[in-house]
């Protein structure tokens, strides 16, 4: 036993000095885990908070499948608040529902395309009922609130999962603020052959959206497409039911070493502001009115009529523009009760991602917002 405890303490310190660049982009926190998968570190803090089926987690009805499976697998209930026009929680509604379920013992809270969600009103009215926050931080690495500090350090805990922003095929931190829950574990599976060959999916699925990226023809960025959905598939259906924890993969650590985070920080912020400062056309409508340099979003929101979306991406993907949609996974919204959550059943039937990522250079971005400004809606 002695042995096995100084084997994971030295994997550790490896994982840590292989990760140290992208942890000091993260709020300081000592007590954190770093592992392969988002998903298995809520399994994780599930049972460091000792959550049972007589417990329930409160969370948004438009989240990540990664997020409520774990809750779900650990038979922990799971209920949905009302979010408002930007996804964010209602303080007041949600102070009522909690009053109404003592049940109620966690909070899930979502940065939603990096743009911050104010967390302090909430806490401050959740601060005597023993109620902890998760700051869900996937889509949120690097950015900032309105006081300049990281997302992700008001919560008791919060969770990044670096594949959901990065270029990589795994990974995902969550650090714990609380003394009393302690999250940095010994307990990592070993290596398994069935994950080696998720993670090759997962790099399979990497290759081909470069390849897509450098495609100039529409039936071969179609066949391209169809291809690294399939491959994520076959990633997905690994992680889907699989909530060990693993070390994050070695493809991972080898390509956080060579990314120049600030430059990649710096293009998303040029072309963020061009897109905010450029698109014209009414056709869109910014599902956040305002932007600033503290939100480094990979993609940007925005509304269109619902009965013009399809036909919107189809113009677009004919020439050479891929605008996407996040609802395959994410609709969570109870069938019997849509008309329970308005804004949500608006964003998943209203909402194009248009890309701000590092890897659009200023020209693309001029052309790309150059062809948005010409469609029409019909």
């Amino acid at each position: 036993m002695l042995h096995l405890l100084r084997q994971s303490s030295r994997e550790r310190f490896y994982h840590e000095m292989e990760a140290r660049e992208i942890l000091s982009y993260l709020p300081q926190c000592d007590d954190y885990c770093f592992a392969s998968t988002g998903r298995s570190l809520i399994s994780l803090l599930i049972k460091q908070l000792g959550l049972t089926d007589e417990d329930t987690c409160l969370m948004p009805a438009y989240v990540a499948e990664g997020v409520i499976q774990p809750f779900i697998q650990s038979g922990v209930n799971v209920q949905f608040y009302t979010a408002d026009e930007k996804l964010f929680a209602k303080p007041e509604a949600l102070e009522t529902q909690i009053e109404n379920d003592p049940s109620i013992k966690l909070l899930v809270l979502i940065h939603p395309f990096g743009f911050e969600q104010p967390i302090k009103p909430i806490k401050k009215r959740l601060f005597h009922k023993k109620i902890r926050i998760l700051e869900d931080c996937a889509q949120s690495l690097f950015c900032k609130n309105a006081e300049g500090d990281l997302l992700g350090g008001e919560g008791d805990f919060s969770l990044f999962s670096l594949n959901k922003y990065l270029p990589v095929p795994d990974g995902a931190i969550l650090q714990s603020y609380l003394p009393a829950v302690k999250v940095a574990s010994a307990g990592f599976e070993p290596e398994s052959e069935e994950r080696k060959a998720s993670i090759q999916n997962y790099m399979e699925h990497l290759h081909l959206n470069f390849e897509m990226l450098e495609s100039d023809a529409p039936s071969e960025s179609q066949e391209i497409l169809e291809k690294t959905g399939d491959a994520y598939e076959r990633y997905y259906a690994f992680i889907s039911h699989n909530l060990s924890l693993y070390h994050p993969c070695p493809e991972t650590l080898g390509r956080l070493k060579t990314i120049d985070f600030e430059k990649m920080m710096a293009q998303r912020i040029i072309n963020t502001r061009f897109l905010y400062e450029n698109l014209r056309n009414n056709t869109f409508r910014f599902v956040y009115e305002t932007w600033d340099e503290n939100c480094i979003p990979m993609t940007v929101p925005v509304y269109v009529n619902p009965g013009q979306r399809n036909r919107v991406i189809s113009e677009l993907f004919d020439q050479n523009i891929l605008l996407s949609t996040l609802i395959d996974k994410w609709d969570f919204i109870p069938k019997d009760q849509i008309d329970n959550f308005p804004m949500e059943k608006q964003f998943i039937d209203s909402h194009l991602l248009i890309p701000v990522n590092e890897f659009l250079s200023i020209n693309q971005m001029e052309k790309m917002v150059e062809i948005l400004n010409k469609i029409l809606t019909k």
